[in-house]
C-alpha cells in the first residue's frame, strides 16, 4: 500500500473524483511503456507507470468504500472535538482511530463501553456500522446524530450519502454493490424506510 497515493498523482486529498481521474489519465499517458520503447529510461518509466496505477486504484477503492482521506466522497471528517467525561473522550478518540484505520468492529466494541452517547457517538457508530455492512443500524444512528445536532453539516452529509447509496443499491439490484445486510427481508425494510424518507414508498406492506 502506498503511504500517500495523492502525492503520487500530484494532487491533494481534497481533490474531486474527476480531478483524481484527470491526474491519473495524464500521468498514465506520460509514463506509458509504449512511449519509452528503446529509451534508456524505460525501466524507470515502467516503475512510475505501475506506481500511478496502484495509487489510483488505492484512492478509488478507499472512496468506493466511503472512507477516503479527502473531503470528496468521504464518510467522515477528521474532526476530533469530543465532549463528555475524560474517560468517554479518550474512548471516543480510540473509536475514531479505529475507524480511521478501517477497524470498524473494534470501533463498535469501544463505542459500546461509552456511557455518554452524544451526537458524535451516534455519528461514529453510524460510520462503523456502515463499514461492516450494518446499513439499518448505520442509517438509524446517522438519523439520531442529525436529530441531536441538526445544523451539523458533517452529520447531514453522511446521512445523505447513506440515502444516496441506498437509492443506487435499489436501482442496481440487491447483493451487487456490497451494501446489503445479507438478509433480504431486512434489506427490503431498510430500502423501503429510506425510500419513504425521500417521499416514495417502495413496498406498501412495510
Amino acid at each position: 500500500m502506498i503511504m500517500d497515493p495523492y502525492k503520487v498523482l500530484g494532487i491533494t486529498s481534497s481533490a474531486s473524483n474527476e480531478e483524481v481521474k484527470k491526474a491519473y489519465r495524464e500521468l498514465s499517458r506520460k509514463y506509458h511503456p509504449d512511449s519509452y520503447v528503446d529509451n534508456p529510461l524505460s525501466g524507470l518509466a515502467e516503475e512510475k507507470f505501475k506506481e500511478v496505477q496502484e495509487a489510483y486504484d488505492q484512492i478509488m477503492k478507499e472512496r468506493e468504500n466511503g472512507y477516503s482521506s479527502g473531503n470528496s466522497g468521504s464518510y467522515y471528517s477528521r474532526d476530533t472535538n469530543f465532549t463528555g467525561s475524560n474517560e468517554d473522550t479518550m474512548e471516543l478518540q480510540a473509536a475514531f482511530n479505529y475507524i480511521n484505520s478501517g477497524y470498524y468492529k473494534e470501533a463498535l466494541n469501544t463505542l459500546s463501553d461509552i456511557r455518554h452517547r452524544n451526537a458524535r457517538w451516534y455519528y461514529y457508530s453510524a460510520v462503523a456500522n456502515a463499514g461492516i455492512g450494518n446499513n439499518v443500524e448505520a442509517y438509524n444512528h446517522a438519523q439520531q446524530a442529525v436529530a441531536m445536532e441538526p445544523t451539523n453539516q458533517e452529520y447531514n452529509n453522511f446521512l445523505n450519502q447513506i440515502k444516496w447509496r441506498s437509492q443506487r443499491y435499489q436501482n442496481t439490484g440487491y447483493n451487487q454493490t456490497g451494501l446489503g445486510t445479507g438478509n433480504l427481508c431486512c434489506d427490503l425494510w431498510c430500502a423501503d424506510s429510506l425510500c419513504e424518507c425521500m417521499g416514495g414508498d417502495l413496498c406498501s406492506c412495510c
